[in-house]
């Protein structure tokens, strides 16, 4: 079973930057971190992209704009799943890419779900 995500879960694009997250709630810790939901990460950024090359027809990821798979079906907070080590999805990247984010590091091992 796949660890669920927190805020010191590492999650990064495909060109390498960092996808930040900030959790909506805090009625569900792992180690002191927040766990994130599937909502927060649609709401993550991706401030640093390097996909930046226009001459290629290039434009950075800028934000998450899907979260293809990884959302639990089980553990869920006020009726939302949480985000799971398996997650991964879509940005406003170009050239467009089937999984432009991913995670790196779930940053714990005590919580696991389906």
């Amino acid at each position: 079973m796949p660890e669920v995500l927190t805020t010191a879960s590492v999650l990064t694009c495909a060109h390498g930057a960092t996808v930040l997250t900030t959790a909506s709630q805090s009625a569900l810790t792992v180690d002191g971190a927040p766990a994130l939901l599937v909502t927060d990460l649609l709401a993550a950024t991706v401030p640093a992209c390097p996909n930046t090359d226009v001459s290629k027809g290039q434009a950075p990821c800028v934000k998450v704009t899907a979260v293809s798979v990884g959302a639990s079906r089980l553990l869920k907070i006020s009726g939302t799943p949480v985000a799971l080590a398996t997650a991964k999805g879509t940005t406003q990247a170009t050239p467009v890419l089937p999984f432009a984010w991913q995670v790196e590091d779930p940053g714990q091992t005590l919580l696991r779900t389906d």
